[in-house]
């Protein structure tokens, strides 16, 4: 017959390994949600920049459109006033005008170029190591070790158990190993009698 401090140690040891695997699930749970959070601040920031860069770009193609009207409104009042220019006053002019123009146009798509540089360069990087800042490892659920620890844990109890029975000499054991430890037969290598 068992001893109750025997169940009572099996018994505790079952529930050990139930409320570790259950504290070990949390964790896990509560790790993707840590992940889960990360990953909808990281889509929401890269939304945000993407939005902030074509509202940007926009606006500076506007420009350039509205720049490109107020060119045209020029050039064709300059080509009506020419009876007061003569030849290369002219030209000189209206090259002047145009390189005036084309490094306007140049300089507002030079900008445009460089926020979508910074952009790839700059701004995703850093959400990405937000993110990775954020967001955790998702650790898994070890029943294995929790197994091991569990049965490590029985085990001392009951080498406990039988330690006192031994310091009290209450260890009866109702099978002895003494009847397989006399070789009594000449044939045997085991030690097992016959």
């Amino acid at each position: 017959m068992c001893n109750p401090t025997l169940i009572v140690a099996g018994a505790s040891a079952v529930l050990q390994y139930q409320v570790q695997t259950a504290q070990q699930k949390a964790i896990k749970q509560q790790q993707k949600r840590q992940n889960e959070i990360a990953l909808r601040n990281r889509d929401a920031k890269i939304t945000s920049s993407q939005r902030q860069l074509i509202e940007k770009t926009k606006a500076r193609l506007t420009k350039i459109g509205d720049a490109e009207k107020i060119s045209r409104k020029k050039r064709s009042i300059f080509k009506t006033n020419r009876e007061n220019f003569t030849g290369n006053t002219y030209d000189s002019l209206l090259a002047n005008y145009y390189d005036t123009e084309g490094t306007y146009r140049n300089r507002i798509l030079g900008n445009i170029e460089r926020s979508k540089f910074n952009y790839l360069q700059g701004t995703l990087p850093a959400i990405d190591n937000q993110y990775d800042a954020q967001s955790t490892m998702v650790s898994p659920v070890t029943r294995g070790y929790n197994a091991m620890s569990s049965g490590l844990s029985f085990a001392s109890t009951y080498y406990d158990y039988k330690a006192k029975q031994n310091r009290y000499g209450t260890n009866e054991e109702l099978y002895g190993y003494e009847d397989y430890t006399s070789d009594t037969d000449i044939y045997s290598d085991s030690g097992y009698q016959y």
